[in-house]
């Protein structure tokens, strides 16, 4: 029961009993038809929210009405309403039950008790009424229902909406996550060492201490060039430095030079051919290999040993470095190298983890796999990289030679 339903049905109820109060002469209105409308009405209030039992009372009204006294027919017009009600508020099967009450018991009662004939007009219109009502309050409903659903789905495509929003927003925190802590860390390590080098040989060894600063000087110019770059990437590619160039193979040597000030012995190996990488590729792998050294210059003996293979589908970078007796020790009791699947082994137990996990999910994104464990007192870092075959055939880059010799050579 609703406010606006029941002012409704107290409308239709003043509209069809005035004109019986102010000329009854004209209308020759019962006792009886005047108590089936109040009550035919009065069943109304529920329309909307029991529609049946609006049917039921409309119907009950009528079929007394028409017992008493054929020719009234006051509570025939909220009859037609209660059908469309039903028709509209309730369920297919209900709906068609109610009119088909409407339209059997009604007619019947005005054939068999107030003699009206069958075919008649008066019969004949009484049950086209109740039919186009029924008509219009299932078309009604019908519509309702489209215009219900069209804003269902617009909700939900909201929702989703608002979901791949957060996702995207998710991915882009992991993804400037791991940039910054590429950036920052290796780098941040090199002044650390440098720093610490310089203090211990600045009253003995000057000449030292001051290679020491000026090797730090140089790695923290770099991390502010690296942070400028990254800065530029997370602009929008319509804005101005969008394109600004990322690191890649090329800058291998650079990179294997810094490690090396560090004291870091870094023995590198190239198998293959060097083609032409997908620039999130070509940062891929400079990334893999700016971690790796990282984590085996900070828990490692202080000697790595990188291998990178150009295969005809695919790029393998491979790094491995001694472990600390104890470490090595300590993590020969696990079967052997392992699949990683969490921060874990040596640098996870020094340090935070984020970098593997970073490195993991940077590989991941462009399709490659990851390998991390210990085997034979050494720590592995194996990652393969798929090359698609649009890229595989093309040539390598300017500079890329230099940086990454072909065939297979080592450089100490």
């Amino acid at each position: 029961m609703t406010a606006r339903d029941a002012v409704g049905a107290l409308v239709l109820l003043l509209v069809l009993a005035v004109p019986q109060v102010v000329a009854p002469e004209r209308y020759a209105s019962t006792v009886a038809s005047a108590v089936a409308l109040v009550v035919a009405c009065t069943g109304l209030v529920w329309r909307r929210a029991h529609p049946s039992v609006a049917v039921g009372v409309a119907l009950a009204a009528m079929v007394g009405s028409a017992a008493i006294d054929a020719d009234s027919s006051l509570a025939f017009a909220p009859g037609l309403v209660a059908t469309y009600s039903v028709a509209a508020y309730a369920g297919r099967r209900e709906a068609a039950c109610a009119t088909l009450a409407m339209i059997v018991a009604y007619p019947a009662v005005l054939v068999l008790v107030g003699g009206k004939d069958p075919f008649g007009s008066y019969v004949v219109l009484v049950v086209i009424l109740i039919v186009l009502a029924a008509a219009l309050g299932a078309a009604v409903g019908a519509q309702r229902a489209v215009v219900a659903a069209a804003r269902d789905r617009a909700v939900r495509a909201e929702e989703s909406r608002e979901a791949e929003a957060a996702r995207r927003v998710t991915q882009e925190r992991l993804r400037i996550a791991r940039e910054l802590h590429d950036v920052v860390a290796h780098h941040a390590a090199v002044i650390s060492v440098q720093a610490g080098a310089a203090e211990a040989l600045f009253d003995k060894r000057p000449d030292l201490a001051r290679e020491a600063i000026g090797h730090a000087r140089d790695a923290g110019e770099r991390v502010l060039s690296e942070m400028s770059s990254l800065l530029h990437l997370l602009r929008d590619a319509d804005e101005p430095g969008a394109s600004a160039s990322a690191p890649g193979l090329a800058d291998l040597p650079g990179l294997l030079d810094e490690a090396r000030s560090t004291g870091l012995e870094v023995v590198e190996r190239t198998v293959g051919v060097p083609r032409s990488l997908s620039p999130v590729l070509d940062l891929t792998v400079f990334r893999v290999v700016q971690e790796a050294l990282t984590n085996a210059h900070r828990y490692g003996t202080g000697r790595a040993e990188l291998s990178v293979v150009h295969g005809a589908d695919s790029v393998v970078v491979e790094v491995v470095n001694p472990l600390p007796s104890r470490t090595a020790v300590g993590s020969e009791g696990a079967a052997g190298q392992k699949r990683a699947s969490g921060a874990s082994g040596p640098v996870a137990a020094h340090g935070s983890g984020l970098g593997l996990v970073g490195l993991r999910e940077r590989v991941a994104a462009v399709g490659g796999t990851v390998e991390t464990g210990s085997r034979e007192g050494s720590w592995i870092v194996r990652v393969s990289l798929p090359v698609p075959a649009a890229t595989a055939d093309r040539p390598a880059r300017a500079g890329t030679t230099d940086a990454v010799r072909p065939a297979t050579q080592e450089a100490p």
